[in-house]
């Protein structure tokens, strides 16, 4: 049987000179083709599989024996010269401060496009030759090392970060050379002279995108995240003929999403937990459409004064008014489903994130100088432009006792906001600006009576005055206008902004090295408003949507401008003092009683029916019957109510309030563990040293730190001065009804202030 299996074995697999006798035989080159079909399907694999890994290894070795200054990982490569095309995968770049990553992507160059070197320089309708197609790119923000290495010279520490000091320096020079070398007049350029005569518009599609900036040393990490970008870039002609051309990139970024995300690893304790979580983390914006448009100007050379007069008078208006600085600045407009979350918990990040990444230095700022002939043109400010085209909401959002709080505000389509940022220091420092304007205001509070602030406007403008010198006194300005507005007021509402502002303040122990003296002043001015209190017995307060059993005392009138300042000039000042001024014109107060009130029917009886019989008819306009200010929810046919105090031209309302701060007591061991470890070492050198000798000498630690009396009668009393003018010509009508609402209200405010 075993020889039987084996015979058939050898008549079916015969041995190689067996075939290669009977190829010989049939002269036959069978096995010359099969080779090349195996080699063949073997090459095929290869290009499909292996060749652009292989590739992106090579040149990933290649570039980075050539750079130095970071790693570069090409994951594959490929490229085809008829298309143009150019594909590669799991690109990234990492150094000490920063990574890109690219999941993947291809560039097409069309090259067969005609050439046309004479084409208009700087059009941004050009023809498009190069387009970029990444997918999954991500851009990660996590260090400073130049910065910090600049600080450790700075305060005399050891060396312990190395920075590339040579490249930054030669390329600064060769900056330098280039920018000698450009000619003055930009129009005057060789167009065939400049890459951007080629590509003189590149397009690139941006597929899920995020921008990252933090560590695992800050508690918080901020990251941008869109879905689809479409960005172009392109050169236009500069704002000024002095100047070279304008870059610009505009384009649209779809569900855009700026969050506050936990780093992961984080080294520190997580105490400040958000006040809400919206998937990853806090969102502060978020938005369905963003269109963004990025300006910058090439700086040119600064030309050489005309000494002539002839060449003065030559120069027109059109000149004089184009010599102006070369721009900079981004327009960012927000679409459908725009959100706004702000509050003390992400302040406290933003301030966390930004003394990481641009960290004082505590040294005096030079003077910026003036540009000579010859040299560039400067760059005054940064603009920001942010503008909103559809119904979009912010929300200021705080905690109470692990209880979320909230501020929330329905602004209209044609809102903006306008941030400038100097680039210049001159004598006295600098001072940012921000402006803008928020339309169709409606906000309401998380509180049970919701109603807060109607207007049809809301504009503001803040400015900050910065000196030279870091801890020199700051200068802080906010201007708010109010147009057609009717605020909504309760004595609840007391306690609801206290503890808003309580938990924006820091409660840290008081610092003088980190003190630095500043001052708000405030200017709050109404156009054409009514202020609506509500003022029922006991403070008790009806919050149903509908029918609403409340007292209403109303005060409207043309304008009202509310001026105060807020001085933190001292360090730890054992009373602070501030002075409320108010000024009122064309004002007058109405009343309003529920329908179930027992004395609403006799009250608008007794309105109805009274005469002004004491005063001459003089005073009255023809066919006036009540006063002509602006009204919206206190209108006559709306809102039955009944005249109090009318004619009052001017009112005038000072109010003194000195009182005493109570500052947070924190042990030195517990305030030297909530300062970063970097910050303290930066500080080191600047704090006196500590000697031990002296801690003998105190006879106990609860002498020392002795705790304050907490009997409120023991502690000094706080004072409150006010001073009431009014015009002579205003007119009072007292009703019973309304004297139980003045003692309701001063009942409310006596309680309050306890």
């Amino acid at each position: 049987m075993e020889g039987h299996v084996a015979k058939n074995n050898e008549s079916t697999f015969p041995t190689l000179g067996d075939l290669d006798d009977f190829l010989t035989k049939h002269n036959s080159n069978f096995i010359w083709l099969l080779a090349a079909t195996i080699l063949s399907c073997g090459w095929i694999i290869y290009l499909t599989y292996y060749n652009s890994r292989n590739i992106g290894l090579i040149l990933t070795l290649i570039i980075n024996r050539l750079y130095r200054h970071g790693y570069i990982h090409i994951g594959s490569f490929s490229f085809s010269v008829l298309s143009g095309k150019v594909m590669f995968r799991d690109v990234y770049f990492i150094n000490q401060d920063m990574s890109i990553r690219i999941q993947d992507g291809f560039l097409i160059f069309r090259w067969w496009k005609k050439y046309n070197p004479k084409q208009k320089q700087h059009d941004p309708k050009a023809e498009t030759r190069l387009y970029v197609t990444v997918n999954g790119f991500e851009l990660h923000v996590y260090n400073r090392t130049a910065l910090y290495s600049h600080l450790q010279e700075t305060f005399g520490l050891e060396p312990t970060l190395i920075t590339p000091r040579s490249d930054e320096e030669s390329g600064q020079g060769d900056r330098t050379k280039r920018l000698e070398s450009v000619n003055i007049k930009a129009e005057g350029q060789d167009p065939t002279s400049s890459w951007r005569s080629l590509i003189p518009v590149i397009k690139v599609n941006i597929s899920t995108g995020r921008l990252a900036f933090g560590n695992h040393h800050l508690p918080q990490t901020l990251c941008v995240n869109f879905e689809d970008a479409f960005l172009t870039y392109a050169t236009k002609p500069p704002s000024s003929h002095l100047d070279q051309f304008m870059h610009i990139v505009k384009g649209s970024l779809e569900n855009v999403r700026v969050m506050l995300v936990p780093s992961p690893r984080y080294l520190g304790l997580q105490n400040d937990e958000p006040p809400r979580l919206m998937g990853e983390g806090f969102v502060v914006l978020q938005s369905n459409d963003v269109d963004i448009y990025y300006y910058q100007d090439e700086p040119g050379l600064v030309p050489v004064e005309q000494d002539s007069v002839g060449g003065a008078e030559t120069c027109t208006e059109e000149d004089q008014l184009q010599d102006l600085p070369p721009c900079w600045g981004l327009d960012i407009v927000c679409g459908k489903g725009t959100d706004f979350n702000y509050g003390p918990w992400a302040d406290r990040q933003r301030d966390c994130l930004w003394k990481f990444f641009i960290p004082a230095d505590y040294q005096p700022m030079t003077v910026t100088q003036v540009s000579q002939p010859g040299s560039p043109r400067q760059i005054q400010a940064f603009e920001l432009r942010m503008n909103i085209i559809a119904d979009a909401t912010i929300d200021l959002l705080f905690t109470k006792n692990r209880e979320t709080n909230a501020i929330h505000v329905n602004v209209g389509a044609g809102s903006y906001l306008e941030v400038n940022i100097p680039m210049t220091v001159g004598e006295n420092g600098y001072s940012p600006t921000i402006k803008g304007q928020l339309l169709h205001v409606d906000a309401t509070s998380s509180m049970l009576y919701r109603t807060l602030l109607e207007a049809e406007m809301l504009a503001f403008h803040v400015i900050a005055s910065y000196p030279r010198v870091w801890n020199m006194p700051q200068s802080w300005q906010c201007e708010i206008e109010v147009y057609k507005a009717t605020y909504h007021f309760i004595y609840a509402q007391k306690n609801f902004f206290t503890d808003l502002i309580q938990d924006w303040a820091s409660d840290s122990a008081p610092d003088i090295y980190s003190f630095v003296p500043y001052s708000w002043k405030f200017k709050i001015l109404f156009h054409q408003f009514e202020m609506i209190w509500a003022a029922n017995q006991h403070n008790w307060i009806d919050c149903s949507t509908k029918q609403q059993e409340n007292v209403y005392l109303a005060a409207c009138g043309e304008t009202l401008n509310i001026d105060f300042t807020l001085p933190f000039s001292d360090f730890v000042p054992s009373t602070c003092h501030t002075r409320f001024t108010l000024k009122a014109e064309d004002t007058d107060m109405r009343l309003s009683l529920p329908e179930c009130h027992p004395s609403r029917c006799p009250l608008l009886t007794l309105a109805k029916d009274y005469q002004n019989i004491k005063l001459p008819p003089d005073m009255f306009m023809p066919g006036e019957s009540q006063s002509s200010c602006w009204r919206n929810i206190t209108k006559a046919e709306l809102w039955r109510s009944a005249s109090c105090w009318t004619l009052v031209p001017t009112f005038r309302l000072v109010i003194d309030y000195p009182w005493h701060p109570i500052y947070p007591q924190k042990a030195d061991e517990q305030l030297k563990q909530s300062l970063s470890e970097m910050e303290e070492s930066m500080l080191s050198a600047l704090r006196p040293p500590e000697h031990s000798s002296l801690l003998h000498n105190v006879p106990s630690s609860s002498a020392a730190h002795s705790p304050p009396p907490t009997d409120p009668s023991e502690l000094p009393p706080d004072r409150l001065h006010v001073e009431m003018e009014m015009s002579p010509d205003s007119q009072i009508i007292l009703y019973g009804p309304l004297l139980r609402t003045l003692i309701s209200i001063k009942v409310n405010i006596s309680l309050h202030l306890i």
